[in-house]
């Protein structure tokens, strides 16, 4: 008996654990024929995961800064480690990459994809 609850004390911290994970957050803001605007949020330690930015024009303003590592997804171009500072602003060629906040504060950036 005291194993069986033993066991079921653990399983539940285990589901809740993972209930719980951080993860990075994307909110759309606005879209419509001429622009896209996203918010991202980034904890410390999560990622976007690979995606792609297909619009040619695209501005990021930074609303909270923190240290971030880009990986491109074609392996011949360098990875580059960002660092966002509040109120920077950035423009961004499109792009596939993975952003990863390797920092311990969390990043908020403010997309703004112009569509041609």
């Amino acid at each position: 008996m005291r194993t069986l609850l033993l066991f079921l004390v653990t399983f539940s911290l285990s589901a809740f654990a993972l209930e719980t994970e951080i993860k990075s957050t994307t909110d759309h803001l606005l879209e419509n024929d001429a622009v896209m605007a996203v918010r991202h949020t980034y904890p410390p330690g999560t990622e976007s995961g690979m995606h792609g930015h297909d619009y040619p024009y695209r501005v990021v303003y930074v609303l909270e800064g923190g240290t971030a590592k880009i990986v491109p997804a074609d392996s011949s171009k360098p990875t580059r480690t960002i660092t966002f500072k509040e109120g920077m602003t950035l423009y961004v060629p499109a792009a596939t990459h993975n952003v990863i906040n390797i920092g311990d504060t969390q990043i908020t950036l403010l997309e703004i994809e112009l569509k041609p």
